[in-house]
């Protein structure tokens, strides 16, 4: 059966999307890391995985006893790897271990989640204050270090909701970035609402952010990513975010979950959705989702799972932790024993700037202050507009930009074989007009006075265009926009004379002379 079990999986996973990111390897039928049942038991689970200094790095949780302690509890181990196939333990695991009784965290500990800002390591890391109650007793804790193996605690820093609130029944599982440009830390975690107390509620994501990673502030629009429609495969909870970034474009794997015949059995309906995000606080599905899970009769648990880039073989590393593993009972002759272990899968990467992209997106323009422009991107099935200031809308394909300055605006593109981004520039000019001496002139056109029979133009009707005035030495002496048909420009002078005008909307492109008298 463990044999079978394993077949079909690797065969659930060559048979998953033929695009990468989402169509996962499976690569050996034998954990990558697990316990030595000669040595000791621990049952080994919830991976987090880095790569620094050329070395894959990985705090993983085992629930184990020790010498001192006789009582099975969570504790966080170290292991290295050069390629992330071949591991290291590190000889005096555990690094990190419970905290002192009565404390906080003084019961159990795991999902660590690990940064390194540059100055430090830090371990944020589920703590209960209960033996394996997991609910309503739990927080997010933080530990530092200068080498990863030995660590200071630094107290909670990520506390539940309030009773009302989405994460006011359990909190869990930190996934971690640093900006380094401005500073910024920001953390996606899972929360559990009470909904159904005291059975499990919903299960969402959440963000919170921080300027030194030991104050936290939650997002003040929380969840950042909700359950899926009923029925989906997410229905009942989206939770255990895997992050990475590459050149502004966030990913994150997540485990989803949901209802079955009783919604408080639906464990094994665990599968691994995809999505993409510039910001970090507004996310799209990959609309092929999911992306992994079992084959019928397997029972792998996506749950609590790291995904890491790895540039030097250009492959996505899944490092995940399955009970299929079987070793034989060093005492009992002829019988096998199951138990936790992290196996691990890989994907390369196809998706992001696929050649299969077509897209594009509109140029470069310039506005008055206080004007507005239709923007423009196509090749998707969806869109993200970044940053949101002055945009009509962000998840359309063309958003109405009304800046108050000048911006540069990125759009998410996304659809089932791309996803890219592309970016234009609304440069904002202050608001300008041309007068004559006195009063607010109307535009003069060639011949003057200008009509709607004029040769020059096929009608008066300008809807909204870009206007460019030229003086008669070819010096650019305005630049705007006509709006709604309306033809006076107000707040601007320019001397009497003669002007070279060109007139642009999406249909046509108009000359025409200007006369100042």
């Amino acid at each position: 059966m463990k044999k079978r079990s394993i077949l079909l999986l690797v065969l659930s996973f060559l048979l998953s999307s033929a695009y990468a990111q989402v169509s996962w390897t499976y690569y050996s039928e034998t954990p990558i890391l697990a316990m030595d049942p000669l040595v000791s038991w621990g049952a080994y689970g919830q991976p987090t995985v880095i790569i620094h200094n050329d070395t894959i790095r990985m705090w993983y949780a085992v629930a184990e006893v020790t010498q001192t302690d006789p009582v099975v509890r969570g504790r966080i181990h170290y292991a290295w790897s050069l390629d992330g196939y071949i591991w290291n333990k590190h000889p005096d695991n555990p690094v990190f271990d419970v905290g002192a009784p009565l404390q906080w965290d003084g019961e159990w500990i795991d999902t660590p989640g690990i940064l390194w800002d540059g100055t430090e390591y830090k371990l944020y890391y589920y703590g209960d204050s209960l033996y394996f109650d997991v609910l309503d007793h739990t927080a997010i804790g933080l530990a530092t270090s200068n080498d990863g193996i030995n660590w200071t605690r630094q107290g909670k820093v990520l506390e539940m909701g309030a009773p009302n609130d989405w994460d006011g029944h359990h909190i869990e599982l930190p996934a971690l970035y640093y900006d380094s440009e401005i500073g910024l830390y920001a953390m996606l975690y899972t929360g559990m609402d009470r909904v159904n107390y005291p059975l499990p509620g919903y299960i969402r994501i959440g963000l919170a952010v921080s300027w030194d990673g030991y104050e936290w502030l939650k997002w003040y629009e929380n969840p950042v990513m909700d359950v899926g429609t009923y029925p989906s495969f997410n229905d009942i909870g989206v939770g255990g975010p895997a992050l990475v970034e590459t050149n502004g474009i966030f990913e994150m794997w997540y485990t989803g979950i949901q209802i079955v015949e009783d919604p408080y059995d639906s464990w094994d309906s665990l599968k691994v959705g995809y999505a993409v995000s510039l910001n970090g606080t507004s996310w799209i599905q990959y609309p092929g989702n999911p992306v992994m899970q079992a084959a019928e009769g397997d029972s792998t648990v996506f749950w609590a799972f790291d995904v890491v880039w790895d540039p030097n073989e250009e492959l996505y590393k899944m490092y995940f932790e399955s009970h299929h593993w079987h070793y034989d009972d060093p005492y009992v002759p002829g019988e096998t024993v199951g138990i936790n272990a992290i196996f691990m899968a890989t994907a390369p990467r196809t998706l992001i700037n696929s050649p299969n992209c077509s897209t594009s997106i509109s140029q470069n323009t310039s506005i008055e202050a206080g004007n507005s422009v239709p923007l423009f991107a196509s090749g998707g099935d969806f869109y993200q507009w970044d940053p949101p200031q002055g945009l009509s809308a962000t998840d359309v394909a063309n958003p109405i930009a009304s800046p108050e300055e000048t911006t540069t605006y990125t759009v998410l593109i996304v659809s089932e074989n791309c996803i890219t981004k592309e970016q234009v520039t609304v440069f904002v000019e202050p608001a300008s007009d041309i007068r004559n001496n006195t009063t607010a002139a109307k535009l003069h056109l060639y011949p003057n006075p200008a009509t709607c029979n004029a040769s020059i133009f096929s009608s008066c009707s300008f809807g909204n265009a870009s206007i460019t005035v030229t003086n008669m030495l070819g010096q650019i002496v305005y630049v705007g926009f006509i709006h709604n048909n309306v033809r006076i420009f107000e707040g601007y002078e320019l001397e009497p004379g003669i002007y070279s005008v060109t007139i642009t909307n999406t249909e046509k492109t108009m000359n025409a002379f200007l006369i100042i008298e």
